[in-house]
């Protein structure tokens, strides 16, 4: 019993550590200049908002490129130790000192991630005045409270339509029973 509580208590913290992205690289976020050029007006709008200057843009998005490699790097060492983990717990013989070695690894690489996004708000805000940097946290948390509530619509809306398709499946059945009645 303990030792499938302590594997579950592996899986629960391996699996909840860190999303990590998918690796088909269909699904793969593009490159940073890319991926930001996509998100164009948005960008180019807060930007300007910020009064940011073409030095501190080209700062900037030297200092993201290379946040974002290490920060994939990272991500890609995640993806292989919930690999190896996945790959012990498919074993007849489940070494729970394996797993938990993987863990702390994985813990300690989603440390890493953390430190690299400290780090690269404080190249952030050498970079911009300090006036700028409060109107773009300001900015930063008003896309996430949209995102957020964009999420929760869209959310809401699959299951109004999940729940129409089960009530739809209810109506079904129970005019089926009905006829059967009937008979």
């Amino acid at each position: 019993m303990k030792k499938l509580l302590s594997l579950a208590v592996a899986l629960l913290v391996t699996t909840s550590l860190y999303a990590v992205p998918p690796q088909d690289k269909g699904d793969m976020p593009e490159p940073p200049q890319k991926h930001h050029q996509k998100m164009g007006p948005d960008f180019e709008k807060i930007a300007k908002d910020l009064g940011i200057t073409d030095e501190q843009k080209e700062k900037l998005n030297e200092m993201m490129k290379e946040d974002m490699s290490r920060k994939k790097e990272l991500r890609q060492v995640i993806q292989q130790k919930m690999e190896a983990i996945d790959a012990e717990l498919l074993k007849e013989n489940v070494d729970m000192n394996v797993i938990n070695a993987l863990a702390a690894e994985i813990q300690q690489t989603s440390a890493d991630i953390s430190r690299i996004n400290v780090e690269s708000k404080l190249k952030v805000r050498s970079v911009l005045s300090f006036e700028q940097y409060t109107k773009m946290e300001q900015s930063r948390k008003e896309m996430i409270e949209k995102f957020k509530q964009d999420k929760a619509e869209k959310f809401k809306a699959v299951q109004d339509k999940v729940e129409k398709k089960v009530d739809k499946k209810a109506d079904k059945k129970t005019d089926k029973k009905d006829k059967k009645a009937k008979k």
